[in-house]
Protein backbone atom coordinates (compact mmCIF):
# COMPACT_ATOMS: atom_id res chain seq x y z
CA UNK A 1 0.00 0.00 0.00
CA UNK A 2 1.35 3.62 -0.86
CA UNK A 3 1.35 5.74 1.40
CA UNK A 4 -0.82 8.06 -0.53
CA UNK A 5 -3.40 4.78 -0.25
CA UNK A 6 -2.68 4.86 3.13
CA UNK A 7 -3.29 8.30 3.93
CA UNK A 8 -6.88 7.99 1.92
CA UNK A 9 -7.77 4.83 3.68
CA UNK A 10 -7.36 6.68 7.17
CA UNK A 11 -9.22 9.76 6.37
CA UNK A 12 -11.93 7.67 5.20
CA UNK A 13 -12.00 5.56 8.01
CA UNK A 14 -11.96 8.78 10.57
CA UNK A 15 -15.33 10.71 7.96
CA UNK A 16 -16.98 7.23 8.70
CA UNK A 17 -16.31 6.98 12.42
CA UNK A 18 -17.47 10.78 12.54
CA UNK A 19 -20.65 10.10 10.74
CA UNK A 20 -21.51 6.95 13.36
CA UNK A 21 -20.72 9.41 16.10
CA UNK A 22 -23.08 11.78 15.42
CA UNK A 23 -25.77 9.45 14.26
CA UNK A 24 -25.42 7.87 17.31
CA UNK A 25 -25.58 11.03 19.36
CA UNK A 26 -28.94 12.19 17.50
CA UNK A 27 -29.87 9.36 17.27
CA UNK A 28 -29.92 8.43 20.64
CA UNK A 29 -31.39 12.41 21.60
CA UNK A 30 -34.06 12.45 19.12
CA UNK A 31 -34.57 8.71 17.48
CA UNK A 32 -34.49 7.67 14.00
CA UNK A 33 -37.43 9.52 12.72
CA UNK A 34 -36.81 13.33 14.18
CA UNK A 35 -32.99 12.59 12.57
CA UNK A 36 -32.39 13.50 8.97
CA UNK A 37 -29.09 12.79 6.97
CA UNK A 38 -29.03 16.75 6.97
CA UNK A 39 -28.52 16.69 10.53
CA UNK A 40 -26.30 13.86 10.92
CA UNK A 41 -23.72 15.44 8.15
CA UNK A 42 -23.97 18.15 10.00
CA UNK A 43 -22.85 17.18 13.32
CA UNK A 44 -20.38 15.09 11.31
CA UNK A 45 -18.59 17.70 9.75
CA UNK A 46 -19.62 16.39 6.07
CA UNK A 47 -21.00 17.27 3.03
CA UNK A 48 -24.84 15.22 2.48
CA UNK A 49 -23.06 13.09 -0.65
CA UNK A 50 -20.40 12.36 2.02
CA UNK A 51 -22.59 10.89 4.05
CA UNK A 52 -24.13 8.42 0.81
CA UNK A 53 -20.59 7.23 0.07
CA UNK A 54 -20.20 5.66 3.65
CA UNK A 55 -24.04 4.43 3.95
CA UNK A 56 -26.86 4.11 1.80
CA UNK A 57 -29.36 5.69 3.91
CA UNK A 58 -29.32 6.47 7.79
CA UNK A 59 -31.36 3.00 8.84
CA UNK A 60 -27.69 1.21 7.57
CA UNK A 61 -25.54 3.36 10.38
CA UNK A 62 -27.71 1.64 12.64
CA UNK A 63 -25.40 -1.77 11.44
CA UNK A 64 -22.08 0.11 10.76
CA UNK A 65 -20.38 -2.45 13.12
CA UNK A 66 -20.95 -5.55 10.87
CA UNK A 67 -18.46 -5.44 8.77
CA UNK A 68 -15.23 -5.27 11.47
CA UNK A 69 -17.14 -7.74 13.06
CA UNK A 70 -16.85 -10.15 10.00
CA UNK A 71 -12.95 -9.11 9.55
CA UNK A 72 -12.48 -10.20 13.15
CA UNK A 73 -14.19 -13.25 13.03
CA UNK A 74 -12.72 -14.70 9.82
CA UNK A 75 -9.19 -13.96 11.95
CA UNK A 76 -10.17 -16.75 14.27
CA UNK A 77 -10.17 -19.11 11.42
CA UNK A 78 -6.49 -18.38 11.75
CA UNK A 79 -5.90 -19.64 15.54
CA UNK A 80 -7.57 -22.86 14.70
CA UNK A 81 -5.19 -25.98 14.56
CA UNK A 82 -4.39 -28.19 11.74
CA UNK A 83 -6.74 -30.90 12.03
CA UNK A 84 -9.86 -28.78 12.85
CA UNK A 85 -13.31 -29.66 10.76
CA UNK A 86 -15.23 -27.28 8.94
CA UNK A 87 -17.93 -27.49 11.84
CA UNK A 88 -15.77 -26.19 14.41
CA UNK A 89 -14.55 -23.49 11.79
CA UNK A 90 -18.29 -22.28 11.79
CA UNK A 91 -18.33 -22.69 15.91
CA UNK A 92 -15.40 -20.61 16.19
CA UNK A 93 -16.50 -17.53 13.53
CA UNK A 94 -19.82 -17.39 15.42
CA UNK A 95 -18.35 -17.25 18.90
CA UNK A 96 -16.35 -14.25 17.93
CA UNK A 97 -19.30 -12.54 16.55
CA UNK A 98 -21.49 -13.12 19.73
CA UNK A 99 -18.38 -12.51 21.77
CA UNK A 100 -18.24 -8.72 19.87
CA UNK A 101 -21.85 -8.37 21.43
CA UNK A 102 -20.54 -8.76 24.80
CA UNK A 103 -17.30 -6.22 24.30
CA UNK A 104 -17.60 -2.74 25.25
CA UNK A 105 -14.88 -2.09 23.06
CA UNK A 106 -16.98 -2.90 19.89
CA UNK A 107 -19.86 -0.85 20.17
CA UNK A 108 -22.10 -2.75 19.81
CA UNK A 109 -25.11 -2.44 21.72
CA UNK A 110 -24.99 1.12 21.52
CA UNK A 111 -27.67 1.37 19.57
CA UNK A 112 -29.44 -2.09 19.86
CA UNK A 113 -32.57 -0.52 21.62
CA UNK A 114 -32.81 1.01 18.45
CA UNK A 115 -32.25 -1.43 16.24
CA UNK A 116 -35.04 -3.60 17.54
CA UNK A 117 -37.25 -0.63 17.53
CA UNK A 118 -36.67 -0.10 13.70
CA UNK A 119 -37.27 -3.87 13.08
CA UNK A 120 -40.38 -4.14 15.38
CA UNK A 121 -41.65 -1.27 13.27
CA UNK A 122 -40.59 -3.01 9.94
CA UNK A 123 -42.67 -5.66 10.67
CA UNK A 124 -39.20 -7.84 10.19
CA UNK A 125 -35.78 -7.34 8.66
CA UNK A 126 -34.98 -3.64 7.06
CA UNK A 127 -33.41 -4.21 3.91
CA UNK A 128 -30.52 -1.97 4.85
CA UNK A 129 -29.76 -4.94 7.45
CA UNK A 130 -31.15 -7.63 4.94
CA UNK A 131 -28.35 -6.92 2.41
CA UNK A 132 -25.81 -6.19 5.36
CA UNK A 133 -26.33 -9.69 6.47
CA UNK A 134 -26.29 -11.23 3.32
CA UNK A 135 -23.03 -9.17 2.82
CA UNK A 136 -21.43 -10.59 6.12
CA UNK A 137 -22.30 -14.45 5.35
CA UNK A 138 -20.86 -14.34 1.85
CA UNK A 139 -17.67 -12.93 3.49
CA UNK A 140 -17.99 -15.54 5.67
CA UNK A 141 -18.19 -18.48 3.57
CA UNK A 142 -15.30 -17.29 1.51
CA UNK A 143 -13.29 -17.28 4.40
CA UNK A 144 -14.45 -20.62 5.38
CA UNK A 145 -14.20 -22.12 1.91
CA UNK A 146 -11.16 -20.98 2.04
CA UNK A 147 -10.22 -22.68 5.00
CA UNK A 148 -11.85 -25.68 4.18
CA UNK A 149 -11.15 -26.10 0.81
CA UNK A 150 -13.45 -29.70 0.08
CA UNK A 151 -16.21 -29.08 -1.76
CA UNK A 152 -17.80 -32.10 -0.67
CA UNK A 153 -18.55 -30.40 2.99
CA UNK A 154 -19.23 -26.58 1.60
CA UNK A 155 -23.56 -27.65 1.43
CA UNK A 156 -23.43 -28.58 5.00
CA UNK A 157 -21.51 -25.42 6.12
CA UNK A 158 -22.96 -22.88 4.42
CA UNK A 159 -26.10 -24.60 6.05
CA UNK A 160 -24.72 -24.62 9.71
CA UNK A 161 -23.46 -20.97 9.40
CA UNK A 162 -26.70 -19.77 7.56
CA UNK A 163 -28.88 -21.54 10.81
CA UNK A 164 -26.58 -19.85 13.33
CA UNK A 165 -26.77 -16.28 11.68
CA UNK A 166 -30.46 -16.37 11.32
CA UNK A 167 -30.69 -17.63 15.36
CA UNK A 168 -28.56 -15.08 15.94
CA UNK A 169 -30.06 -12.15 14.08
CA UNK A 170 -33.74 -13.05 15.87
CA UNK A 171 -32.66 -13.55 19.38
CA UNK A 172 -31.00 -10.13 19.00
CA UNK A 173 -34.27 -8.48 17.94
CA UNK A 174 -36.52 -10.35 19.98
CA UNK A 175 -34.68 -9.57 23.11
CA UNK A 176 -36.07 -6.92 25.18
CA UNK A 177 -33.54 -6.33 27.80
CA UNK A 178 -30.11 -4.86 26.34
CA UNK A 179 -28.21 -6.95 29.37
CA UNK A 180 -29.87 -10.53 28.44
CA UNK A 181 -29.37 -9.71 24.46
CA UNK A 182 -25.31 -11.58 24.36
CA UNK A 183 -26.64 -14.66 26.18
CA UNK A 184 -29.75 -15.11 24.40
CA UNK A 185 -27.75 -15.21 21.21
CA UNK A 186 -25.04 -17.25 22.68
CA UNK A 187 -27.81 -19.68 23.37
CA UNK A 188 -30.06 -19.19 20.01
CA UNK A 189 -26.24 -20.28 18.14
CA UNK A 190 -25.71 -23.16 20.46
CA UNK A 191 -29.06 -24.39 19.78
CA UNK A 192 -28.71 -23.83 15.98
CA UNK A 193 -25.40 -25.36 15.66
CA UNK A 194 -26.24 -29.09 17.60
CA UNK A 195 -27.81 -30.84 15.08
CA UNK A 196 -24.18 -30.10 12.64
CA UNK A 197 -21.65 -30.73 15.23
CA UNK A 198 -21.27 -35.07 14.81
Amino acid sequence: MSKETGIRERKRAETRRAIVAAATALFLDRGIAATSIEDIAAGAGVARRTFFLHFPSKEDVLFHYLEAHVRRAVLTLDDLPAGADAAQGVRAVMTAFVDLFEDPRAGTDALADLRTELVTASRGLPASLVVRLQRAQTDLVGALRERFPDRAGWPLMSAHLGACMGGATAAAVAVERPEDRAAAIREAVDRASAGFVA
